[in-house]
């Protein structure tokens, strides 16, 4: 089956359909021929997301995709933190409840700056100054650790069963 591409579409046509494209109003203006050994490649850098270029000599000028940015790449892992950071707010939140009603000022104290800290865990700045993701995963830590310390017993704990992390108690 002989096909065309169309680097505006960034599609490929079955000539022998033409006739249907063209009723349709969708045959493309810029349809150049393609060997299958062309398609092959042409497919490849658009699963890729590269761009394509024809060249003067009839050939394909092929580059690679930008690379993604690092906010890109941290996205799925800061999700992930958001999960976690939820987690322990609602644990916490039971825990400060439960102060309040038992009168300890210095427990709900505590728990209302760890929610704050929390809260902001994404965006802080040592999570914000993380440049690749093994320094974000560590910013990442060391600010649920520096959180965990300021709390004490139960709250504390909170930290363990959802973070993951080793209790210092």
């Amino acid at each position: 089956m002989d096909k065309v591409f169309s680097i505006t579409t960034r599609a490929f046509y079955a000539v022998d359909m033409r006739a249907d494209y063209e009723a349709a109003g969708t045959w493309p203006a810029d349809a150049i021929d393609v060997s299958s050994n062309d398609e092959d490649k042409l497919r490849a850098a658009i699963s890729a997301g590269g761009g394509i270029k024809r060249l003067a000599t009839g050939g394909w000028k092929i580059t690679a995709p930008p690379a993604p940015s690092f906010a890109t790449l941290a996205a799925p892992y800061l999700a992930s933190v958001r999960q976690v950071r939820d987690a322990i707010l609602n644990r916490l939140a039971g825990i400060g409840f439960a102060a309040m009603a038992d009168g300890d000022a210095g427990t709900v104290q505590a728990i209302a700056a760890a929610r704050a800290w929390l809260l902001d865990i994404t965006i802080c700045p040592t999570v914000a100054a993380a440049q690749d993701i093994e320094a974000l995963q560590v910013a990442v830590s060391a600010e649920y650790a520096r959180i965990a310390a300021t709390l004490s017993g139960e709250a504390r704990r909170a930290f363990d069963d959802s973070a993951g992390m080793a209790s210092t108690q």
